[in-house]
């Protein structure tokens, strides 16, 4: 179960991750095409300025495995305790 702990004005995040999802499980990239379009609006799940949208960096902006990349919002499983803000490259 993921625990948020904020200490001093920081924010901690403690979980744990499956390593082996990397490895077990084929996961594509979130992009445009894979989102399809959303129900309400009937429109393509876009960036702000109408272009295509490809997740291939996470949280912290560490370049995603574009044939496998793990899923969530870090590319790197998490074992542990994570500080999320304010945000830090890992």
């Amino acid at each position: 179960k993921p625990i948020i702990e904020i200490r001093n004005g920081e924010a901690y995040l403690s979980f744990k991750s499956d390593p082996l999802w990397a490895k077990q499980n084929k996961r594509k990239l979130v992009t445009t095409k894979l989102l399809g379009k959303a129900v309400v609006p009937n429109q393509n799940f876009t960036n702000p300025d109408g272009t295509p949208l490809s997740i291939e960096k996470d949280y912290f902006g560490k370049k995603r495995n574009i044939d496998n990349p793990f899923p969530g919002a870090f590319e790197t499983p998490v074992n542990g305790e994570i500080k999320v803000w304010p945000k830090t490259k890992n």
